[in-house]
């Protein structure tokens, strides 16, 4: 029997940094030299051929060389069946690359059977089997089975063969990479074949997405991250954007809730996309889940800061998901319930070329919410909240891809949406009964559709053609105190983005230019009552003048980029470019951002970085800032520049360091002011505003990533943030903290793999209270007979700090054909009551704390095959 067993020296055929790991090819189809019929009773001793291969970026074999060689026989069977081999691509920085192998054939001559048949002297398949992973039914090709002296190798399949093998009980041993040793014992019956299947268990959990930064590692500013730091986050709820929430540079959410909080920013300044298509929401109600099925992704990059010329209209970080291509091995899927909602998933190949997926996730948080603050909040979050439309929220994932074998080129259309809506009152706890308006109510509905072309194409060994064209309908509606006071805005959002990639190696450069624009038409439909003049008390039945209004505009966002990166000697990596944005529809204004970073390896365990970049983005134009009626149409675009700084180490090959250091200016911020124009943002209620561009700010801090590098039985890391994010208040004369303002940050995530299936998890959070506006007296209106607050300096009260700890355990079930998983998930097991926000009397001369979420526990069950 004859045996291969591989050894990959891959040698990059472009120039690459330091420290980035590259993607050997994996071996798909094997292919075993015949031996020599000549030399077939020579009674030769097993001998071996050292090939050396060269891999084409299609994953064929493209060039046979001998090493070391065996004889010319051997040779010449060694090289024409290494000329059939089939691997995976190659991959560095996720694109395919060219590499060369060293591969060795093994020769051996085959015992043959002792019994003789009539037919004596044509081999005989008498043992035969398959050989699958337990729980996914996925093929297990690669691996090596011995009955004794005799070797086989399963094919891509999961099947293997065994020629002649002697009557009588036998002993099979199976091993492969990531899969546990698998011994059995087998009963061979003369004249008969034995066929048998075997489950094995997988080393490692195929059934989770990688959460890790963007597949360029040009960017200086990420986190990469591995399938085990994330799959037992506590607090999660196994949901993978969710993990973002625990990096540097994302501070606490108020109330936990959906808001991506990057560096002290609100959250217009941050993009979110999923196939480079922008999304407008990632997190449903009160952040429980993502709006996006984390089991259709493949990747997930976070950037807080610092990133390429290929993404724009954005002063704050940037969240990149890439959407997997459905299996093509199988019909696979999922199915999870637990006390907030129940999402299904399934993906099976349609042809040869052809496979698809959909997912889909519906709340039951309108029942399991309300019960929940009934049952474990404390009385005055009892009395501060009460829903009269409990949180729904439903989303929806369907893609189609075409894609041949191994290749990168591919062809999508994929349909996905989200849809949220929650209605609540809040009565004051020590309202007086008898006075009017001592309760508010508000609403709040969203609605995003996508509908997505998507093309991968190279053109040729160094043009890559990217092509991402979408159509969509937004809604996004907001309710005041009665449903005569509303905003509502539509919108039928067109992307398209085209983008090139250009491979240079000989002068070591990668070009990347296109096109990236946005028109967005959109509906502007909103009932509000009309602005109070300074100095003069509010009207409490102002809802009966009301003034209305209802528009339409598009909105035009061109964009087009030019983009290098320089690698003039292995260590060192330099990026630069330019971007063009604009909005033509309403503002007419064109603005031009240049962007350069570099990194450096010093050593292998040691690097530094740097970059400095500027960053525009048009208004918040959605909730009406672009408005001539609520808004400014003749706003300027919001502006920052983004200053970093950092270094990388490895420690001991067991922890990684990255720590980075940032300054982000901020300029012609909109803001709200006063129609006096004295005054700022103080958002005194009933008085008149109006939008300026005259608003500035900065960011500034330090962040750092401590990270034990994943094993098979622990995984975890520490982030700490040190951060201020400052605001012009005191009249735009000085900097004052901004509403969003943490000064310390601190998340440590870990765990661990026990016996039995068994896994726990906890996650510790620190950071500073949140800030609020006090309410320093009130003056009593008798005319309408209630009081209006006073109120002090904005966001000049810290709240005390927050605590909370996560914990998740979960057993795991493995069947042969699919797997179960119990688990439980319990976001802040002490029940740690944390001050989010201040609430007063109906005079406003008392005042209470609204708390966090109380201890909420999350219990399901997750069948997977």
């Amino acid at each position: 029997m004859l045996r291969a067993s591989v050894l990959l020296l891959t040698l990059l055929a472009c120039t690459a940094l330091a420290q980035s790991q590259p993607k050997p090819p994996t071996l798909l189809k094997q292919v075993q030299p015949d031996y020599p019929a000549s030399l077939a009773d020579a009674g030769l001793p097993d001998t071996a051929v050292l090939l050396e291969i060269d891999i084409g970026i299609e994953g064929k074999v493209t060039k046979v060389r001998v090493v070391e060689s065996a004889g010319p026989e051997f040779d010449e069977a060694a090289v024409v069946a290494a000329e059939q081999l089939e691997f995976t691509p190659a991959e560095y920085d996720g694109k395919p690359i060219p590499v060369r192998i060293q591969y060795r054939s093994h020769f051996a001559m085959q015992q043959q059977a002792v019994e003789v048949e009539p037919d004596a002297g044509v081999p005989v398949v008498n043992f035969a089997g398959t050989l699958t992973t337990a729980g996914t039914r996925e093929p297990v090709a690669g691996a090596q089975i011995a009955i004794g002296e005799r070797i086989a190798d399963s094919d891509d399949k999961g099947h293997f063969e065994f020629f002649d093998v002697p009557v009588g009980t036998v002993e099979l041993i199976v091993t492969a990479p990531g899969i546990e040793r698998f011994t059995s014992t087998e009963e061979v019956k003369a004249g008969e074949r034995t066929e048998v299947k075997y489950a094995l268990r997988s080393l490692n959990d195929p059934n989770v997405t990688v959460v890790r930064g963007t597949k360029e590692r040009r960017e200086v500013a990420q986190v990469r991250l591995t399938a085990q730091e994330f799959k037992m986050v506590a607090g999660t709820r196994n949901d993978a954007f969710k993990v973002v929430q625990n990096l540097p540079g994302v501070a606490r959410s108020p109330f936990g809730g959906a808001a991506l909080v990057v560096r002290g920013s609100k959250a217009w300044d941050s993009r979110i996309y999923v196939d480079e298509i922008q999304i407008p929401q990632l997190f449903h109600f009160a952040g429980l889940n993502a709006t996006f099925n984390s089991e259709t992704i493949e990747s997930i990059a976070f950037q807080p800061g610092n990133f390429g010329v290929d993404y724009g209209r954005s002063i704050g970080g940037l969240v990149q998901a890439e959407v997997k291509t459905p299996s093509k091995k199988g019909f696979h899927g999922s199915v999870d319930v637990n006390f907030f909602d129940v999402s299904a998933h399934v993906e099976t190949p349609v042809s040869e070329n052809w496979s698809v997926s959909a997912a889909g996730r519906f709340g039951l948080a309108q029942f399991t919410v309300p019960f929940a603050i009934q049952t474990f909040a404390p009385p005055n979050v009892q009395k501060t909240l009460g829903f009269t439309r409990a949180p729904q929220f439903w989303d929806y994932q369907v893609r189609a891809e075409r894609r041949e074998g191994t290749s990168k080129n591919r062809v999508f259309v994929s349909v996905f949406g989200s849809s949220d809506r929650w209605a609540f009152v809040t009565p004051n706890a020590f309202a007086d009964s008898d006075v009017e308006g001592n309760s508010g109510a508000a609403a709040n509905s969203q609605l995003y559709n996508r509908f997505v072309v998507g093309i991968d194409h190279r053109l040729g060994e160094r043009v890559t053609f990217i092509s991402r064209n979408s159509v969509g309908f937004d809604i996004n509606e907001q309710q005041g105190t009665t449903t005569e006071i509303f905003f509502r805005s539509t919108q039928f959002p067109l992307q398209f983005r085209e983008r090139f990639r250009i491979d240079i190696p000989e002068a070591n450069l990668v070009i990347g230019t296109g096109l990236d624009m946005l028109v967005t038409p959109s509906l502007l439909d909103a009932q509000q009552p009309p602005p109070f003049s300074a100095n003069q008390l509010p009207d409490p039945y102002i809802t009966r003048r009301l003034i209305a209004q209802q528009e339409f505009r598009t909105y035009v966002e061109p964009g087009l980029f030019l983009d290098g990166t320089w690698t003039p000697v292995e260590s060192l990596q330099v990026r630069g470019g330019v971007r063009m944005d604009g909005e033509l529809g309403t503002m007419g204004k064109v603005w031009v951002n240049p962007r350069l970073s570099a990194r450096w390896s010093i050593i292998p365990q040691f690097a530094i970085k740097g970059g400095a970049a500027m960053y525009q983005q048009p208004p918040d134009y959605r909730m009406g800032q672009l408005s001539p009626v609520f808004g400014n149409p003749k706003l300027l675009p919001e502006g920052a520049w983004h200053f970093m700084a950092g270094m990388e180490a490895r420690l001991f090959e067991l922890l990684e360091l990255d720590i980075q250091g940032y300054y982000k200016p901020l300029f012609n911020q909109a803001r709200q002011t006063l129609a006096s124009g004295q005054g700022s943002d103080i958002a005194i209620a009933g008085n008149e505003g109006r939008y300026t561009s005259t608003g500035y700010g900065r960011a500034y801090g330090a962040e750092l990533l401590l990270r034990l590098r994943p094993t098979r039985y622990f995984t975890g890391w520490v982030a700490y943030s040190l951060s201020r994010f400052e605001r012009d208040y005191f009249g735009g004369i000085a900097f004052a903290p901004g509403p969003l303002d943490q000064t310390h940050n601190l998340v440590a995530v870990g765990s661990v793999s026990l016996p039995f299936n068994f896994n726990f998890g906890l996650r510790f959070r620190y950071s500073t209270g949140p800030l609020v506006t006090p309410v320093l007296g009130a003056l009593f209106d008798a005319s309408g007979n209630y009081f209006v607050p006073l109120p002090g300096l904005p966001w000049s009260e810290r709240l005390p700090d927050f605590f909370q700890l996560d914990a998740r355990l979960d057993k795991r079930f493995v069947f042969d054909s699919w797997t179960l998983v119990a688990y439980v998930d319990v976001q802040n097991v002490t029940n740690q009551q944390n001050p989010e926000a201040r609430y007063y009397n109906h005079d406003y001369s008392q005042s209470g704390y609204v708390t966090s979420i109380p201890i909420l526990p999350t219990v399901g069950l997750r069948g997977e095959w």
